[in-house]
């Protein structure tokens, strides 16, 4: 006579438990609850019948051992946790990450690391180790080194960012030569004819991508430009501004390249005496509800981080699930288009509150 259910789950439930409450071997067991072929269907649904009975949860060590998905994701990053956790595009970021994999019964793994090398043998040790399926890549970086050794292990991996310093990974980006096309467009519109960009890590891809494309529209159109590096951080940030505003030739306008370098920037310009938008118009590259809470509210891209990150997550659960089948259109890219949310840091005749809506605008 099998063992009492209760018995049972006086421990831990295993694989030999389903197995003697079955009547199988632990093998048909573990071919059933890993999918795999060599038992029957009604075995195969005997035997989850009873896994789903005893409340059984798989070992991920077990798992791995079997050589079925581990159910997690891994994400490695080479930034300072003080800086990551200030970024409200990242924190939403992972969030719409998190959603689809909750969704998918998938966990993300994270982890902060001291530089790119560390990232890469991190990545090396996890696959190694059969502890993730896949992972993402995030902080795309020019000449990156991470995208040929994420090549060279043949796992599967994500890469955010792009376009074209992606190899042959798969990529999901944001188009950030058009968002500050729409950003440098819009201001000269109003009149601005001296615009600066307060940007952010100048290794990240991303970074110089903006710095291009701001210095090629504003002389396509006509409009000085002044680039100043500051690094990610209110703190660089306030700097690069109070530096700005003290030349003679000041600009009217200043780009930054997240909302809280906006903020920092912005509450420079107010405790110089100046006025948002009047004096000095201010826009922000990263929306979020700071921006759109600020007083004036600021001039934003729109570009929904969370569902940046579903859209990350999606895609790199296609590529793990047809790993080794490189005609399932896994080396293609994916973007986000970027729009111009236009707010009363630039336009004085835009809402004052955040509470009345934004203006939008896109490339005609």
């Amino acid at each position: 006579m099998p063992p009492s259910t209760p018995a049972l789950r006086r421990g831990r439930v295993t694989i030999a438990d389903i197995a003697r409450r079955a009547g199988v071997t632990p093998a048909a067991v573990s071919l059933a609850v890993n999918g795999r072929p060599g038992v029957s269907d009604a075995t195969r649904e005997r035997i989850l019948g009873i896994a789903k009975e005893l409340d059984w949860e798989p070992s991920p060590a077990a798992r791995a051992l079997a050589g079925a998905p581990v159910l997690t994701i891994g994400m490695v990053l080479a930034r300072p946790a003080d800086v990551l956790g200030s970024e409200a595009f990242f924190g939403a970021f992972v969030a719409g990450l998190q959603e689809v994999l909750s969704a998918r019964d998938y966990a993300l793994q994270m982890k902060i690391v001291d530089s790119p090398e560390a990232e890469v043998e991190t990545y090396r040790r996890w696959f190694a180790q059969r502890r993730v399926d896949g992972v993402v890549m995030v902080d795309l970086r020019v000449d990156d080194p991470r995208v040929p050794a994420l090549e060279a292990l043949g796992e599967p991996a994500l890469v955010v960012g792009g376009p074209g310093h992606h190899g042959s990974l798969p990529a999901v980006y944001v188009d950030d030569a058009l968002a500050v096309r729409l950003v440098v467009e819009h201001l000269a519109s109003l009149g601005h004819r001296r615009v600066a960009r307060v940007a952010g890590t100048a290794s990240f891809l991303h970074t110089a991508q903006r710095d291009a494309a701001f210095e090629a529209v504003g002389a396509e159109l006509g409009v000085g430009t002044v680039l100043q590096d500051a690094g990610y951080g209110a703190e660089g940030a306030a700097r690069a501004t109070a530096d700005l505003l003290a030349t003679e030739d000041a600009p009217s306008a200043i780009v930054f390249d997240s909302d809280e370098m906006a903020l920092a920037g912005a509450h420079v310009v107010l405790e110089s005496g100046r006025a948002i938008p009047e004096d000095v118009a201010v826009v922000t590259i990263e929306d979020s509800p700071l921006a759109r809470s600020h007083r004036p509210p600021i001039t934003a891209i729109g570009r929904s981080a969370v569902e940046y990150g579903r859209l990350a997550a999606s895609r790199l659960l296609e590529v793990v699930a047809a790993r080794g089948d490189r005609s399932s259109g896994t080396f293609e890219s994916r973007v986000i288009e970027p729009e111009l949310l236009v707010r009363a840091s630039t336009d004085p005749s835009a809402p004052k509150s955040p509470m009345d809506g934004a203006l939008r605008s896109s490339v005609s």
